[in-house]
């Protein structure tokens, strides 16, 4: 904390006063693969960078590295639940699958 204010300044108060404003949106859709209804999520950007200039004047390149990397690790992350869930749902759709086969072999 101190390393980061003694090298770029204090961006304290930017941050707090940017916390209610969520730049980054997950939007879901449902698709429809072989009946099964999967959701897909996406994440879009809204509005202006507010910390577009933090750091400018003391090491900004680092800072927007920073920030450039992180959004990346977001975005890679959306892409990995969206994965994930619709393999959770998938697995599911099977199981139940499986049993009506079972249960029409025993009748």
């Amino acid at each position: 904390s101190s390393g980061i204010n003694a090298e770029y300044g204090d961006i304290t108060q930017t941050v707090i006063q940017n916390a209610d404003k969520a730049q980054n949106k997950i939007k879901f859709t449902k698709d429809n693969v072989a009946g099964v209804q999967l959701t897909n999520f996406t994440m879009h950007t809204e509005g202006s960078d507010v910390y577009q200039l933090t750091g400018l004047g003391k090491g900004g390149q680092t800072v927007s590295r920073c920030k450039d990397t992180a959004q990346k690790a977001i975005k890679l992350l959306v892409e990995l639940a969206s994965l994930q869930t619709s393999f959770i749902t998938l697995d599911e759709a099977i199981k139940i699958t499986n049993r009506r086969v079972n249960g029409i072999e025993y009748v």
